[in-house]
């Protein structure tokens, strides 16, 4: 074989290699804007939650109040359980998204191992082609 041709084996393991690698890149780099998605989705999805179950809340204590019920007692216990309820709602809908966005940053991580291991798989290629043609 030629130096050209060994010089053309060579370079041709190693840009498969280095394309292997981009693409993990790329994909990393995808799902890590997924996650930090999944984490503003959560906030939201947490605040939006609150919001309505405030609206919910205001609207039976104003029924609660023309009934001529005191927020006293029984009834302040069931306000006092329904917000806590609201708030545990919250955290799980916002524990949802950041268990997500975890998932996706362990994925980001992998991707990029794949990518360097296909690089080094690469230049060891290489390498050991050039080896084994200049013999």
């Amino acid at each position: 074989m030629t130096g050209v041709e060994i010089l053309l084996a060579v370079g041709a393991a190693v840009a498969q290699g280095v394309a292997a690698s981009n693409q993990a890149e790329f994909q990393a780099e995808i799902a890590e804007q997924q996650a930090a998605r999944e984490r503003q989705l959560a906030r939201r999805q947490a605040q939006d939650f609150r919001r309505e179950q405030s609206r919910l809340g205001a609207q039976a204590r104003t029924r609660r109040a023309g009934s001529g019920v005191a927020a006293t007692g029984s009834a302040l216990l069931v306000e006092e359980d329904m917000a806590a309820e609201t708030e545990l709602g919250a955290l799980d809908l916002l524990n949802d998204g950041l268990v997500s966005a975890s998932r996706l940053e362990q994925q980001a991580r992998l991707e990029r191992a794949a990518g360097r291991a296909a690089r080094d798989r690469a230049l060891l290629l290489g390498a050991s082609t050039a080896t084994s043609l200049i013999r």
